[in-house]
């Protein structure tokens, strides 16, 4: 699906930009996925790591155990992929592990989200989480929520577009899907919209996604 979460997403790659920008970086994204719209804003050398075989991996792996010597990368990423591991607390120190003295770790995390891809889909950190799970390696420097309490009409309609064809027996999944999208896509565009409201929401409690900047003590 096209025009997903645009002005979300808009925001993370402007995070992106001011977060990564040295050429000579070797990065390593964890969990790169299929399309990794981020890799547009990350200066230097990426490294890709996933458990699937996709397009953009270049190792294949266990992220709970990543086959990489110490201080290997001056960069990781991990846009929406910490919550699927086993043991976020071991992976986190083990990113510390294969990273440079004052490397840094970039995060990408949902918050107000619905499970997806179960029983994958593991974990939900708060702002206070993410910072339980890094403290012992990691100092914050950022943690950024991204959309707010106006984004979460969009998050609504995008779920009703995802969730319903789950509901509907296999052999009719197709058609109900192409029914979603008809009858509540031009919401869902329109829904969009209002997360340009979010600005006025400074409690940080309904945050869409966190962006996080750490770097390694």
């Amino acid at each position: 699906m096209t025009l997903e979460f645009i002005i979300i997403r808009r925001r993370l790659l402007k995070c992106f930009e001011s977060a990564a920008k040295k050429d000579t970086d070797r990065v390593l994204d964890l969990g790169c996925g299929q399309k990794p719209y981020y890799h547009s804003r990350l200066k230097g050398k990426i490294v890709c790591f996933d458990k699937l075989h996709t397009k953009k991996a270049h190792i294949i792996g266990d992220a709970d155990y990543l086959p990489f010597k110490n201080n290997s990368f001056d960069k990781a990423v991990s846009v929406n992929s910490l919550y699927y591991f086993k043991n976020p607390f071991n992976v986190a120190g083990d990113i510390a592990r294969v990273l440079r003295k004052n490397g840094q770790l970039i995060l990408v995390m949902p918050f107000i989200y619905p499970i997806h891809d179960a029983p994958d889909d593991k974990y939900r950190f708060t702002k206070y989480g993410i910072m339980g799970l890094l403290k012992n390696n990691f100092d914050i420097k950022q943690i950024k929520a991204i959309g707010g309490i106006f984004n979460l009409p969009a998050v609504f309609f995008h779920s009703l577009i995802k969730g319903l064809p789950l509901m509907a027996p296999k052999y009719s999944r197709g058609i109900v899907k192409l029914f979603c999208i008809i009858l509540f896509y031009p919401f869902y565009l329109l829904a969009q919209l209002l997360s340009i409201l979010d600005f006025i929401d400074i409690s940080g409690r309904w945050a869409t996604y966190y962006f996080v900047v750490a770097v390694k003590k």
